[in-house]
């Protein structure tokens, strides 16, 4: 059932408004970019790996030309600030990663063996990356939100590899254990905390003999010590994504039977499937991004029976919901999202208000998205707890609790007429106006 209430609710929101909400990300190029595999096209030019600083407030994300054939043409890195049109930070680049971080304020970006900065523009950072002897034989996969510390992989592609910290004002490098069940080391998709303390990953195992991979283990490093999240498997990959500021939350994907598992991980309630709550005849899910405080998760699944992956947000209290769904009946976006396909969400600032990922437009090509729930939007639905069921007298009693400074867990917040001024009369008046079928002021 789709929220009826919640449409009535804002349908007096303007034009202008969800056009803030959700904004296609522009191009740079002449055509359309293409690679060997799918065309991922933003307006006439080609992005990929799309991140978004934790304010909010700036996009980078891998960019091509026309006439993209993986290997052939070089790309660079492009950042964006919506509203704004996208600038190139990166002369023409080798390297097949995208984006590996940027900090807090959008101010530092991070490649696999560059930096740019606000301050200082491009920098080369293999230097920084070579050994005692001379060896370059590092990549760099992360970044604090202060961008005082970096993550990295020690070893290249297929050697065995050790995760390490670099901090840039020192030089400092530290080097971590390898897991004891998985003593061959390191895969390259890892991740590090906003607060620069905690690395996450995959462990590979590699039999000595056959030189392949042999199975995965989801890690995490916390005071130097590795933790394996879940056993390692037989040969289906399994690794952490992405951390929460202090660490405490991880995210990332499992093999469980013939499926892929979107997880969230804490210590207390260790992995969970983020997807067990969805009917239908579900495929495989993949997390791809949390917010600050581990509260809201995004990524992409897969429909048995529909082509093509679909775009997902998770919130603590509330589940699984389609992010295009959760879109267009919760903010109204039905009109700003038409003909469009949300196909993937890559990224999403710290407070879970603001997501980046990738979608086929109207024209039937992939582009990279921009979404800002932070925009005012009129009245939140009469659903205030958020369990599908209203109008009812829990939503009030729990409006009221709240109100009164009282926890609800997966309740909205008490600001329902989304002004940006709580607690106020106002709030209560319009609670009350929608939920007799009025409208918002």
């Amino acid at each position: 059932m789709q929220r009826f209430l919640a449409l009535t609710s804002i349908v007096m929101t303007s034009t202008t408004v969800l056009a803030q909400m959700f904004v296609p990300m522009p191009g740079i190029g002449e055509e359309p970019g293409c690679n060997q595999n799918v065309c991922i096209v933003s307006g006439s030019g080609g992005y990929s790996g799309v991140r978004i600083s934790d304010d909010g407030r700036f996009v980078v994300s891998l960019g091509y030309q026309s006439g993209f054939i993986d290997g052939a043409i070089p790309r660079f890195v492009v950042r964006w600030s919506p509203g704004t049109a996208p600038v190139v930070i990166t002369p023409e680049l080798q390297s097949l990663y995208p984006a590996v971080g940027i900090s807090a304020d959008g101010s530092v970006v991070l490649g696999d063996t560059w930096r740019w900065s606000a301050a200082n523009g491009y920098e080369d950072l293999i230097p920084q990356l070579r050994d005692e002897q001379g060896l370059w034989n590092s990549l760099f996969f992360g970044l604090s939100d202060d961008a005082q510390v970096y993550g990295g992989i020690r070893g290249i592609y297929p050697d065995q590899g050790d995760m390490f910290t670099f901090r840039p004002q020192t030089g400092q490098r530290t080097i971590f254990a390898r897991p004891a069940q998985v003593p061959t080391g390191y895969y390259y998709f890892n991740t590090i905390s906003g607060d620069g303390q905690v690395l996450a990953g995959s462990a590979r195992q590699i039999p000595t003999m056959s030189g392949q991979f042999d199975g995965y283990a989801s890690v995490i490093i916390r005071n130097g010590v590795p933790t394996l999240l879940l056993p390692v498997t037989d040969s289906n990959f399994q690794g952490v994504n992405d951390l929460n500021f202090d660490g405490s939350v991880a995210v990332g994907v499992f093999a469980q039977g013939f499926q892929m598992k979107a997880f969230r991980w804490t210590a207390t309630e260790g992995v969970q499937a983020l997807d067990e709550d969805v009917p239908g005849n579900f495929g495989s899910s993949f997390a791809r991004a949390v917010s600050r405080d581990g509260s809201v998760v995004v990524g992409e699944y897969l429909q048995f029976g529909t082509p093509g992956t679909r775009a997902w947000i998770w919130k603590a209290g509330v589940g699984f919901r389609d992010l295009q769904n959760e879109l267009e009946w919760t903010y109204g976006l039905s009109e700003a999202l038409s003909g469009w396909k949300l196909l993937v969400a890559t990224d999403i600032s710290g407070d879970g208000k603001s997501i980046v990922g990738q979608g086929r437009n109207p024209d039937g090509r992939e582009q990279a998205f921009f979404v800002d729930l932070t925009v005012p939007t009129g009245c939140d639905d009469i659903d205030f707890n958020n369990n599908d069921v209203f109008p009812e007298d829990q939503d009030v009693i729990d409006f009221f609790n709240v109100l009164a400074g009282a926890d609800c867990l997966g309740c909205n917040d008490i600001d329902f007429n989304n002004n940006n001024v709580f607690p106020e009369d106002q709030d209560v008046i319009d609670f009350f106006n929608v939920l007799a079928g009025g409208s918002c002021s």
